[in-house]
């Protein structure tokens, strides 16, 4: 079997316990941090904001380092960072701590075990299947989703929750160690193709110079798709923080408000192989399309919140969205940019994200602590979404090698 699925698989297992120890149980591990230190809504938020806002000004030196060095190493230093976050927070013992832990260490555990590692990995191993690859790879932050919150709800119920923290450290280091061990930055340092062909289909074509920041910035369409991301990225972080605390407003029991993530994340593994097996094949800008709408769906049912039922269908829309946006993003940076430049890219890209991703989780929260409620939120995320389908059709697809 080619070797770039066996780095399929690994991407599949750091994305799984990246996402899913710290995106996806954030509002889980936020409860008993809230409880513990008596913080608001809103502070509960902030580790969210500083880990965000911290990956977006170190994420343009990261993805430069990505391209020119060793992935082995930069995802070896993600998983440091995740495990001694959680070593961390065990110990701590102020509210003001948490927004600090996120943002110096869990923020190497979300960029140097997420997309930004593990989509430069895949895009340099495939060409003609990378949007497969990628959605395949992105099904790991579904499962993670699934597995870890009820997961980590047992072992804080189970555990008091500085001990529970620290099991969750560790069996996220025995589980990511054997994967990144096996990366290899390229096909040729196998003596490999792309793809697993016997000839490389780049040959004699001469490969896309490195794209400097300068240059970046003069991209029309590396804003367009910045900023249609970071709506779509803004919103459903917002959403995912925020979920189990809106869920136990409208009456949801915790085991059944932790569920909700559970359930986004199993609809996520459908979107991302759907997603994924189609970008290959259409247009992409639908494919964002489709994501945002899909948003607004779970929005639309999460306003409504009549029953448990309604809330389900919600994560199921929202899952589904989230499913498109990393397979759907990672195909398109790389058909835009090229593979050689697909970490400077999205390094530089995440500071034009970082600002409604850093701004949705605490302005959620603050517009619950205003108001009693999160509709008024709800409400604005749905405009935004709509005004961000405006930008899709001005992206100009042309592709480059490779």
């Amino acid at each position: 079997m080619f070797y770039g699925w066996w780095l399929t698989a690994a991407a599949f297992v750091v994305l799984m316990v990246s996402n899913g120890a710290i995106m996806y149980s954030y509002s889980v591990v936020a409860v008993p941090l809230g409880e513990a230190f008596e913080a608001s809504r809103t502070t509960m938020m902030l580790g969210m904001t500083g880990m965000t806002l911290a990956g977006g000004i170190a994420s343009p030196f990261l993805g430069g380092l990505i391209d020119r060095g060793s992935l082995r190493a930069m995802m070896l230093l993600g998983a440091g960072g995740l495990v001694l976050g959680y070593l961390a927070l065990s110990v701590a013992t102020a509210s003001w701590q948490i927004p600090v832990i996120y943002a110096l260490l869990m923020m190497l555990g979300v960029n140097l075990l997420g997309p930004l590692t593990t989509s430069t990995l895949l895009a340099r191993w495939f060409t003609r299947r990378r949007g497969m690859a990628l959605g395949v790879a992105a099904v790991g932050t579904s499962v993670g989703g699934f597995v870890f919150p009820p997961l980590v709800q047992w072992l804080i119920d189970t555990h008091e929750w500085r001990v529970a923290l620290r099991y969750l450290a560790v069996g996220c280091l025995v589980i990511t160690l054997p994967a990144i061990l096996m990366v290899a930055n390229r096909p040729g340092d196998r003596g490999l193709h792309p793809d697993g062909d016997s000839v490389d289909p780049n040959a004699g074509q001469a490969a896309p110079p490195p794209l400097s920041s300068a240059a970046l910035l003069r991209e029309r369409n590396f804003w367009l798709v910045a900023l249609a991301m970071s709506l779509l990225f803004g919103v459903y972080t917002a959403l995912l923080s925020n979920l189990v605390p809106f869920a136990l407003g409208v009456g949801a029991a915790p085991e059944r408000a932790a569920f909700l993530i559970s359930v986004l994340a199993l609809a996520g593994i459908v979107g991302k192989l759907g997603f994924g097996t189609i970008a290959d094949r259409v247009d992409l800008r639908a494919g964002l399309a489709a994501a945002m709408l899909l948003v607004v769906l779970g929005l639309t049912a999460y306003l409504l919140a009549e029953s448990y039922t309604t809330l389900l269908l919600g994560s199921v829309a929202l899952g589904l969205a989230a499913g498109g946006m990393l397979p759907v993003w990672g195909a398109l940076l790389a058909v835009l940019f090229g593979a050689a430049n697909y970490g400077r890219v999205m390094g530089m890209m995440n500071p034009v994200i970082m600002p409604l991703t850093l701004l949705g989780p605490p302005l959620a929260g603050a517009v619950f602590d205003a108001t009693g409620s999160y509709q008024l939120a709800f409400v604005g995320f749905i405009a935004v979404l709509l005004a961000g389908l405006l930008l899709l059709p001005m992206i100009r697809l042309q592709k480059t090698p490779g």
